[in-house]
């Protein structure tokens, strides 16, 4: 399920897939909303 954009401050890419494992797994003092600049995952746009 899409959803409002999130991304890690440690990762290269944002995430709008409730789906997705690797955006599910942020940890919560990493995680910020919107996409921070960075383009979409793969594994998002492929759900």
């Amino acid at each position: 399920m899409k959803t409002s954009p999130w991304h890690s401050i440690k990762q290269s890419v944002h995430h709008n897939e409730t789906r997705c494992t690797e955006g599910n797994n942020i940890e919560r003092e990493n995680r910020r909303d919107g996409t921070g600049g960075k383009p979409l995952c793969k594994n998002c746009a492929e759900i």
